[in-house]
């Protein structure tokens, strides 16, 4: 029986930190339908006010200074199994194999990105903008199950689950922006960022509590908490190297986020106060953009987000960390004006995965494994000044499989899949954007006169 209640700690024991996430871990990929329908990429493409999700520079290369009202519907599809052998636990539980796979009731989730961009003077060289972006979203929601072992009661011995598992996670970000036109080429912005979101998980692995009388830790809930406060700051630059190519960079610091803490209870109901110390992982964005071809616009971007060294992403397991990777991805994106009120974009994404397999369990809250992402979308000028944006965005689904702790023979798996829409509109206002006049060339001095005068 001590052998049954050891390994029975450590399955328990194994989910002790948890968070949601999606694709490029917990970031979203993109802001507003312009920007997503070219997967993000758009570190050197001054497309839209979207951009500045990624780059606060592409303010001053826009045509003109713009508002973005936009929102989107996030429909993922996550599933979880999870399989014991008869007799894995203790030589002698479960009597027979328990093999079975739940689905998430994650339901459909909002996201929005709105915005402006304004200068005081027409003529000004300094652009400022405001942007309000959903930069953290999404959750798992899976119902206790008798056919599932890791969701089944804990009713030994014929079941050793951990009931039904929750985690939501939605995280707004404000970015007052300013972006400076130092000359005709290079531009360089920057601005602080505030989050603040609500975070709520139940159990709370992260905060094991009394035993039970199996000799097993309980697990309180991390669900009554108050939003969750967080700052940090961007910078960016913009440089036209000629008439065909532009460059790109931007660097989003270390988001600092106050502790997530709850007012939760123990087994008894007594009030027991819990809480973890998270912070979003700094963010290294490149791009580049080509222009040559006609009508078309394409951008690549390649960005590291450092997990490895966040608090609570990067931190082993032993420690109540997530142990992620940290992650790189490639976003590409192609916008083609089609008339002069019609433009096409599409994009693709890839990103490295930060889960590692061995850590399944531990992320059963956290299926961050989404890798590739195809978008496409459609912008329509309604007048010279409104348009109107519809885009798409799938991410395929991905899995992936790890042990169950000290059981021999027990294993769980995670997949996960999600399809985005957005809409929205762009309103411009003010002058368009106008080229620094270039100097007048210095006109060739006269020829001289041959022959001006002659000696009669």
């Amino acid at each position: 029986m001590r052998t049954f209640r050891c390994s029975l700690i450590a399955v328990l024991l194994g989910l002790s930190a948890s968070s949601t996430a999606s694709a490029q871990g917990i970031f979203a990929p993109s802001a507003g339908p312009i920007n997503s329908a070219m997967a993000g990429a758009s570190v050197a493409a001054p497309v839209d006010f979207g951009g500045s999700y990624w780059n606060p520079a592409i303010l001053s290369g826009l045509k003109r200074p713009e508002a973005l009202i936009s929102t989107a519907l996030a429909i993922p599809s996550i599933h979880l199994a999870s399989e014991l052998q008869a007799n894995s636990i203790g030589g002698a539980f479960p009597p027979t194999n328990r093999f079975g796979t739940a689905r998430s009731d994650s339901g459909v989730s909002s996201g929005l990105a709105v915005g402006a961009s304004f200068k005081l003077k027409e003529d000004s060289p300094l652009t400022l903008g405001l942007g309000i972006f959903g930069l953290v979203g999404g959750g798992v929601n899976f119902a206790g199950s008798y056919s599932t072992p890791v969701l089944g009661p804990r009713q030994p011995p014929n079941n050793f689950g951990l009931g039904p598992i929750y985690a939501n996670m939605s995280i707004l970000s404000v970015n007052p922006m300013a972006s400076l036109q130092v000359t005709d080429k290079l531009a360089v912005a920057g601005g602080p960022v505030v989050t603040a979101g609500t975070i709520s998980f139940s159990p709370a692995f992260f905060a094991a509590g009394p035993k039970d009388q199996y000799g097993v830790a309980t697990f309180p809930t991390g669900t009554n908490g108050r939003p969750f406060w967080g700052g940090g700051f961007q910078l960016g630059l913009l440089y036209e190297l000629n008439d065909d190519w532009n460059l790109g960079f931007s660097y989003k610091s270390p988001v600092w986020q106050e502790r997530w803490a709850y007012n939760s209870f123990n087994p008894n109901l007594s009030p027991r106060r819990i809480g973890v110390q998270a912070q979003l992982p700094e963010v290294i964005s490149w791009g580049v953009a080509y222009k040559g071809l006609p009508k078309t616009l394409i951008d690549v971007d390649l960005r590291y987000f450092d997990y490895a060294n966040a608090s609570l992403f990067g931190q082993k397991i032993a420690d109540g960390g997530l142990d992620w990777r940290s992650v790189f991805a490639v976003a590409t994106g192609v916008q083609y004006k089609a008339t002069d009120r019609l433009s096409l974009m599409g994009g693709y994404l890839f990103n490295t995965n930060p889960v590692r397999s061995p850590q399944t369990l531990f992320n059963a809250q956290a299926p961050a494994i989404i890798q590739h992402m195809l978008s496409m979308g459609v912008s329509y000028r309604m007048t010279d000044d409104v348009a109107f944006s519809l885009a798409w965005q799938h991410g395929f689904r991905n899995a992936i499989e790890g042990p169950i702790g000290q059981v021999p023979g027990g294993s769980i798996r995670l997949d996960a899949q999600v399809d985005v829409i957005y809409t929205g509109l762009t309103i411009q206002y003010g002058g368009k954007k106008v080229a620094t006049p270039q100097p007048a060339p210095t006109p060739p001095a006269p020829a001289a006169v041959a022959n001006a005068g002659s000696d009669e």
